[in-house]
């Protein structure tokens, strides 16, 4: 008989006491059922929150890389913001020009040639050794070029030294690109020093410095000139230098070379003109008289007269 004194066992459905928890007659435990759904509700119910954990997890990892995408996609709309799509967007047309003008004149070449020179000596009329020479530099490049300094160095066949000097003239001291310029001895006719010997021969060694001019050109008007010969047999220039700036002259140089029928120079001379106010003319005269003697008149075709003020070279 069943009462709450006792419990019928679920196995051999002996009748046990209540609180057995195992029967004394088949040795099963009583409560093992109950423990085991327990245990069983308890797994279903952890597989279950991992699940769902599983999911949220999975959804906060795509929101973070949804994130981290549109912070990328973000980042880089702003770059392409800053950056052009071509690089011919930067320069302004005008710019484009700026740039060309500035390269055109870096690009300026400094250059020249020796395209001719002429060295010759006589005695004079008093019986000393006296000799004219000439280097002609020929403006190659595309810009100003400066005579700056020479000297003639007079050597004999072997290249000893015999003798040098350094009062050397140029004329003009400033060339453009295409003419042609000169030193010279200008002073008048060099003397040879008398102890020197002409047996191994004698040449003429100019050592000159040429720089890319950097100062300003200041040229005046020359006119009325003519060429005749003096009563000495020499041959004089004369003529006429105008002052067309609006700036006094105190001292400016006029230089003639002379040349033959090919148009090959053949001397250099030339005077100085001082106190040449502005709107002002003056008159000049040259003479051949300290120049290459061995030149005569029937020898010169023509002329050229170059009037310029002081060069300084900055």
């Amino acid at each position: 008989m069943n009462n709450n004194k006792t419990k019928i066992c679920k196995y051999c459905r002996s009748e046990i006491d209540a609180k057995a928890s195992v029967c004394p007659n088949c040795k099963k435990e009583q409560n093992s059922g109950c423990l085991t759904v327990v245990a069983l509700l308890i797994v279903i119910l952890g597989f279950i929150a991992l699940g769902k954990n599983s999911k949220k997890q999975e959804k906060v990892n795509v929101s973070r890389e949804t994130a981290v995408v549109k912070s990328v996609e973000t980042n880089i709309e702003k770059v392409t913001e800053k950056i052009p799509e071509t690089q011919e967007a930067i320069i302004e047309p005008e710019t484009a020009e700026e740039i060309t003008e500035e390269q055109t004149t870096e690009e300026q070449t400094f250059s020249y040639e020796v395209t001719d020179s002429r060295f010759s000596y006589y005695t004079d009329s008093i019986g000393l050794i006296e000799y004219y020479g000439f280097v002609e530099i020929t403006n190659t490049g595309s810009c100003n070029i400066y005579l700056s300094d020479c000297t003639f160095d007079l050597e004999d066949n072997d290249g000893h030294l015999l003798q040098s000097d350094n009062f050397i003239s140029k004329c003009p001291d400033v060339i453009a690109p295409g003419e042609k310029g000169y030193f010279y001895n200008g002073l008048g006719a060099c003397t040879i020093d008398s102890t020197i010997s002409l047996d191994n021969g004698i040449n003429l060694v100019p050592n000159y410095k040429i720089e890319k001019a950097t100062g300003e050109v200041i040229s005046f008007d020359v006119s009325d000139t003519d060429m005749r010969n003096s009563d000495y047999g020499y041959t004089k220039i004369t003529g006429r230098i105008s002052n067309n700036t609006d700036k006094d002259c105190s001292y400016l140089y006029v230089n003639v070379i002379f040349y033959d029928v090919n148009g090959k120079a053949l001397m250099i001379t030339g005077t100085n003109v001082t106190d040449l106010a502005a709107g002002t003319t003056k008159s000049f005269e040259v003479s051949t008289t300290y120049s290459d003697e061995s030149v005569s008149r029937e020898d010169i075709a023509t002329y050229q007269v170059i009037a310029r003020g002081i060069y300084y070279q900055w």
